[in-house]
């Protein structure tokens, strides 16, 4: 997928681990109400599991949104498949309480329209980036995917698979030094935490040929301050 010209002037919007402010984080249903809202993106974490499955969940282990207690990666398929997702907004309407498998998120995604936004989070190495990338093309999304990391080594990982899937590297303080790292990996950009002294970041990272994303943005006045200042992405948790 290669994005529209940077600093076209469109903004994009991405939603925050799903409709988070609505339905639990990174559960099917904020999936799936973030596609019904008409988002560009769905944004998600995604771990491996000790036997190597790929889940939708933001922290390195389940205790935090789940019944659950332990790592995401020391524990298998199945066990994880017995943790229910116990707390988050709109929990009472949350039919499927179950932590989303990558394969169900993308379908939710395609199934909207919605480009998929995956965080290679909890991954360790070439190998379980390759498994995240398989999945993707296997599910014929490999054009309607971006893939952001706070790790560079997996954004370079990925890049030995394919360069049609846009990256853009994560971190909290928008920076030159930054953008000038995310330049080099090609069809990328940089992804940083909303604060007024990035506003004068996007034109730099337009000039490297970055996309510009920021998050999470969530009021309305900073949701235009952002779009004056040339954001071509913003991730917010309310849309």
């Amino acid at each position: 997928m290669k994005l529209e010209q940077k600093g076209s002037g469109q903004c994009r919007s991405i939603a925050h681990r799903g409709l988070s402010a609505e339905a639990p984080e990174n559960s099917l249903l904020a999936f799936a109400l973030a596609g019904q809202r008409g988002v560009w993106g769905i944004e998600t974490d995604v771990h491996s599991t000790a036997d190597g499955a790929l889940v939708c969940i933001h922290d390195d282990t389940v205790d935090r949104t789940t019944d659950g207690t332990g790592p995401v990666r020391e524990m298998t398929f199945e066990q994880l498949r017995r943790c229910s997702i116990d707390r988050g907004r709109g929990l009472a309407q949350c039919a499927d309480r179950s932590i989303p498998t990558l394969t169900a998120y993308l379908d939710i995604c395609r199934r909207y329209g919605a480009v998929a936004v995956i965080e290679l989070k909890g991954l360790a190495g070439l190998e379980q980036v390759r498994a995240v990338y398989e999945t993707v093309r296997g599910m014929g999304m490999e054009d309607r995917c971006m893939c952001i990391s706070f790790q560079i080594e997996r954004l370079r990982e990925l890049r030995t698979l394919t360069e049609r899937i846009p990256v853009q590297l994560l971190t909290e303080r928008g920076t030159r030094e930054a953008v000038d790292r995310a330049a080099a990996l090609g069809n990328s950009g940089i992804d940083f935490r909303t604060t007024r002294t990035g506003l004068g970041l996007p034109a730099y990272a337009h000039q490297k040929g970055c996309t510009v994303n920021v998050w999470t943005v969530n009021w309305g006045f900073r949701k235009q301050m952002w779009k004056r200042a040339g954001a071509d992405f913003l991730t917010s948790n309310r849309w």
